[in-house]
């Protein structure tokens, strides 16, 4: 991911980065600000105390959530679980239990129930992002556009996920675009025609179609990230588990 260091410092600096996204937006409470047409279910637990809480158009937030800012989230987003520190770009979903903290997640992003993101080291040590100390104690993941990750999935903290990877398991390692992670050191790719059938899909869900732009989009992404693939020795064989 060419500009996760952009994202990175988004992260390390989402307060001051919030202040512009409030505009426009109705506050419903203290520090918690919403867009037009926001579902917000009952029993949902916003805690603006560290920082605003910013939730776009058309976002459906599930009963049973609890949201800790400074937090970000976009334009039709589905939320549930536990979220602190984040930013959400539009169309991504986590509708279920699971934590998620001090991370950036792309657009059209889905997070399986019971997935986690660490935060914290066991040692304590501050957190390293693509080799870089980042010097921050509390950091999670960046995960890029189109990422999936299947049910119970636990991703390590300072990992870098590509644009339309699909995760399972548990996650110790950077994961390189359009490519499914199995397990530490296993990662297969994945096909471009299977990532464009499964965005299809999920657009779809959302009234929306897949057009030739959002083609041009992908083969461009499949072909940037190919060396990506190949420097982490991805393999090209069909998926499969042990």
């Amino acid at each position: 991911m060419k500009n996760y260091k952009e994202k990175l410092n988004k992260i390390l600096n989402l307060e001051n980065y919030l202040i512009d996204f409030k505009k426009g937006k109705k506050q419903i409470k203290k520090g918690v600000f919403v867009g037009k047409n926001v579902t917000i279910e009952p029993y949902v637990f916003f805690d603006s105390s560290k920082g605003m809480i910013i939730i776009g158009d058309k976002t459906q937030i599930k009963g049973g959530a609890v949201l800790r800012g400074p937090l970000l989230i976009g334009e039709n987003c589905k939320i549930g679980g536990e979220i602190q520190h984040s930013i959400f770009e539009n169309f991504s979903n986590k509708q279920h239990y699971g934590y998620v903290g001090y991370s950036y997640i792309g657009s059209w992003v889905n997070i399986g129930g019971g997935t986690s993101i660490a935060t914290l080291k066991n040692s304590y040590n501050s957190v390293k992002m693509g080799g870089i100390d980042t010097g921050a104690q509390f950091l999670g993941a960046i995960l890029g556009d189109y990422v999936k990750t299947a049910i119970n999935t636990s991703i390590f903290c300072g990992k870098i996920i590509g644009e339309s990877a699909h995760l399972y398991g548990m996650v110790t390692e950077d994961v390189p675009a359009f490519t499914s992670h199995v397990s530490a050191g296993v990662m297969y790719e994945l096909p471009l025609e299977i990532a464009e059938k499964i965005q299809k899909a999920m657009m779809k869900r959302r009234g929306l179609n897949f057009l030739a732009k959002d083609h041009k989009n992908f083969e461009k992404l499949f072909s940037e990230t190919a060396s990506g693939r190949k420097k982490a020795k991805v393999k090209k064989s069909k998926l499969k588990f042990n």
